[in-house]
């Protein structure tokens, strides 16, 4: 489905008023950005289908993704479709983290998952009105013109990533668009 918007333009051209007229077409995937939330939580063997003996990531109310005994996880958001944008992301803890010594989270690209912030975001911190994200995305847009998952990439010391206490919790804005 595409939108017409059609505009009549005046040229003056060598003392002659011509009137032309331009059309544009809009396609109507998601071409005005739209902030939308992503809640990361982590969530204890047995809850909402989580069968992993150390927890899962659950992402808003989606299938549990077991937390890895690692350093590093990827946690998927969501799929940003083919010519899709991202402009913007704000993260925000909604449940302090604990642990491991530190928890730090990024946002990026399944192939590049520091594309739009590096692991920087503390998850320890105490929630508080001013604990947010306030950097520029370091990238916008997309590392490809393809369908890319977004993650939330987790960074931990001393423990591993699913040594994270469950309830731990944090949001993810995104504001996306899909260009013509």
């Amino acid at each position: 489905m595409h939108i017409v918007i059609a505009l009549t333009l005046l040229v003056l051209s060598a003392c002659s008023l011509q009137a032309q007229s331009v059309v544009t077409y809009v396609t109507t995937g998601n071409p005005y950005p739209v902030w939308t939330k992503y809640t990361v939580t982590k969530i204890a063997n047995g809850v909402s289908g989580c069968v992993n003996a150390n927890g899962c990531w659950q992402v808003n109310a989606g299938a549990p993704v077991a937390a890895t005994a690692g350093l590093t996880q990827d946690v998927v958001l969501f799929q940003l479709p083919a010519a899709g944008h991202v402009l913007s992301y704000r993260i925000k803890t909604a449940t302090a983290c604990t642990g491991a010594t530190t928890i730090l989270t990024g946002l990026g690209t399944a192939s590049t998952n520091t594309f739009y912030l590096a692991q920087t975001y503390n998850l320890i911190t105490a929630v508080s009105a001013t604990n947010i994200s306030p950097a520029l995305p370091v990238n916008m847009g997309s590392d490809t013109a393809s369908a890319v998952n977004i993650v939330a990439s987790l960074i931990t010391t001393v423990a591993n990533v699913d040594q994270i206490a469950n309830g731990c919790s944090f949001a993810v804005h995104v504001l996306w668009s899909v260009l013509p």
